[in-house]
């Protein structure tokens, strides 16, 4: 009397093939965040490099125009211009 064989059982590659491409989408979905990440942070980096650069030039622009506008430096300038402080009746003021 001959054997019976029991059927052979294969395994499906599919399953393992579907869990391996599941686990690299993951991976390559996870860094591309951490790559878009790391940009916005040399970017805020960026910006702010730019806002203390500005709020520098402002602070110097602010100077300039405090030295430019000083009473002392106008009244020097006076005359040389020949400008002089308003006579009686020659400032008139509105109501």
């Amino acid at each position: 009397m001959s054997r019976r064989q029991s059927p052979v059982v294969r395994r499906s590659r599919l399953v393992p093939a579907l869990l391996a491409l599941a686990i690299v989408a993951v991976g390559f979905f996870t860094l591309l965040e951490r790559l878009e990440v790391t940009r916005e942070g040399y970017r805020i980096s960026a910006v702010r490099a730019e806002i203390a650069r500005l709020e520098n030039q402002n602070r110097s622009l602010r100077l300039k125009v405090a030295e430019l506008s000083s009473r002392e430096r106008l009244r020097a300038l006076a005359p040389k211009y020949d400008l002089a402080p308003p006579r009686d009746g020659q400032v008139v003021m509105m109501p």
